[in-house]
């Protein structure tokens, strides 16, 4: 179903096998961090359970481990600012944020905009439309730093979820044994690879969208590249 990546389709379990992470020097701040989560669980709701089993069908190993991962961070950095989001918002939304990146799913328009589309008609389809318009915000709008000020703690705690997992970004606001843990979890292994060459598509062949413009600007793939993981 996807040619595109190197490893199979997903049939994890909630939790993954352990993995290894490289923290550079300036990563890790102590004081103040977020603690880690009691159990480190995931959202159990029947939309969860669905995003789960859908993801898998259409991803690969590595990217749904990048989207768990983005879950962990992002609930993390809502914990240490005290933010209430609603987590199975947050959760369906971080399992969702990159389906426009998917082979299935591509078309002419940005990324952002073919996963936020995708991930609104699936939730509305099983009958999760409580939830649909929120998720779909958060997806549109995740690729953008200043969406981590928005006033919806989804939308903003999506958005530095991801940028946390891609580039790093307010990793130092985590404990280290934090993030040990959700690595271990969920092992990066070829995320950065899988990431660079989905990204690297987007970027040649829709000069004028979001992601290349982030590129011509800052260097997004140079900054995966230097991001403070092993993999």
């Amino acid at each position: 179903m996807n040619t595109h990546h190197t490893l199979g389709r997903c049939a994890c379990h909630r939790h993954a096998r352990p993995g290894v992470l490289t923290i550079s020097n300036g990563a890790a701040s102590m004081g103040g961090a977020a603690t880690v989560p009691r159990d480190g669980a995931l959202p159990d709701t029947p939309a969860a359970r669905a995003a789960e089993a859908y993801l898998a069908e259409v991803s690969n190993l590595t990217m749904v481990r990048h989207c768990k991962r983005t879950f962990r961070f992002g609930q993390a950095l809502a914990e240490k600012a005290g933010a209430r989001p609603d987590l199975e918002m947050l959760y369906v939304g971080a399992l969702f944020h990159d389906l426009g990146l998917e082979p299935l799913f591509a078309g002419p328009d940005e990324f952002e905009s073919l996963g936020a589309r995708e991930a609104e008609r699936f939730l509305n389809a099983q009958g999760y439309a409580r939830i649909a318009q929120q998720v779909a915000a958060a997806i549109e709008l995740h690729t953008s730093p200043d969406t981590a000020n928005d006033p919806r703690p989804e939308v903003a705690y999506l958005c530095m979820g991801a940028l946390c997992d891609v580039v790093g970004a307010r990793l130092d606001q985590l404990e280290p044994r934090l993030i040990q843990q959700v690595v271990a979890e969920y092992p990066r292994e070829g995320t950065k690879a899988l990431l660079t060459a989905l990204l690297k598509i987007q970027i040649d062949t829709k000069p004028a969208s979001r992601i290349a413009v982030a590129q011509a600007r800052m260097g997004v793939l140079q900054r995966i590249a230097d991001a403070p993981f092993s993999g």
